[in-house]
């Protein structure tokens, strides 16, 4: 007979996470383990530090089914990190225990609420970008895409305090209507969101001429002024005759954006004219006079 008696043991594997996955902040994700051998329990742990120092070793829950308990699903905890392990050990048998075959890591999250598709935001004028964290991210990185998104070359702010939410930009001078935002975490690229559509950036106006009030001559020549911000090349004039309803009448279709334009007043005798300057690439982008002329 053997001289002395031996142990006959189960064992545990850990199945996932078992190395580089990247699990977010507040998300729900699955343990999992395989086991052989008769042990009721099992107690679920991670560290920060792949086990290195017991002293950060977190309890995920200290009994569950061994059989049955797996998968086990875990709400990520705030413990961001690239050094993260999970260990599964049997409560019966302390020496019986496995451990993620490599680091995963847990990383913060953020959801961009705006601008998140549709919006239109004049050049110059101030708006709020505003998104969501998860996890104890420390400072945001924002930038803007020209191409839908299919780059963001352009840097809002290369560092702003997460815990915020929200950051007034000032619109740059930069017209399209395929604009997009991202947010990411500044200490780390991988953790971002954008906008989920594309919004539009539109040229700002202000008619300065007619602006209400005055009275124009048939036949009379007239100046039409105004002012705008961004960069557009050209402008359309049109002006209504029922108090700014409709705008079916023509001044020009295009003009060069000088700012002015010499206009020989039309025999459409009414008390009730207003005019509109409007960029000639996105009509959304216009100013009307702000009462009637006559």
């Amino acid at each position: 007979t053997s001289d002395g008696n031996f142990e006959i043991r189960g064992f545990v594997t850990v199945t996932a996470p078992n190395g580089a996955e990247v699990w977010a902040v507040g998300e729900s994700r699955n343990i999992t383990w395989t086991k052989q051998g008769t042990f009721t329990t099992v107690k679920l742990e991670y560290s920060t530090n792949a086990f290195a120092n017991e002293l950060q070793t977190s309890v995920i829950n200290a009994s569950v089914d061994g059989t049955t308990g797996t998968p086990y699903a875990w709400v990520i905890p705030d413990a961001i990190g690239s050094t993260v392990r999970v260990r599964v050990t049997s409560n019966q048998f302390a020496s019986v225990f496995d451990v993620s075959d490599a680091n995963f890591k847990i990383a913060g999250k953020v959801t961009l609420t705006a601008p998140n598709g549709g919006e239109s935001w004049t050049v110059g004028t101030s708006q709020s970008v505003t998104w969501i964290k998860q996890g104890s991210i420390a400072n945001a990185k924002l930038d803007y895409s020209t191409d839908g998104g299919l780059s963001y070359p352009n840097v809002i702010v290369a560092s702003t305090a997460a815990g915020t939410g929200a950051y007034a930009w000032t619109i740059p001078d930069s017209i399209g209507t395929t604009r997009r935002v991202r947010v990411s975490d500044a200490s780390d690229s991988t953790v971002f969101d954008t906008s989920d559509a594309n919004f539009t950036i539109l040229a700002g106006f202000t008619l300065t001429a007619p602006n209400g009030g005055e009275v124009w001559q048939v036949a009379s020549a007239q100046t039409i002024s105004w002012t705008n911000v961004g960069t557009v090349a050209n402008v359309k004039l049109e002006y209504s005759t029922d108090g700014g309803s409709t705008y079916p009448n023509t001044i020009t279709a295009t003009t060069l954006n000088t700012g002015s334009y010499a206009w020989t007043v039309p025999d459409s005798i009414t008390t009730l004219a207003r005019l509109r300057v409007s960029d000639v690439v996105n009509a959304n982008a216009l100013d009307v006079s702000n009462a009637n002329v006559k």
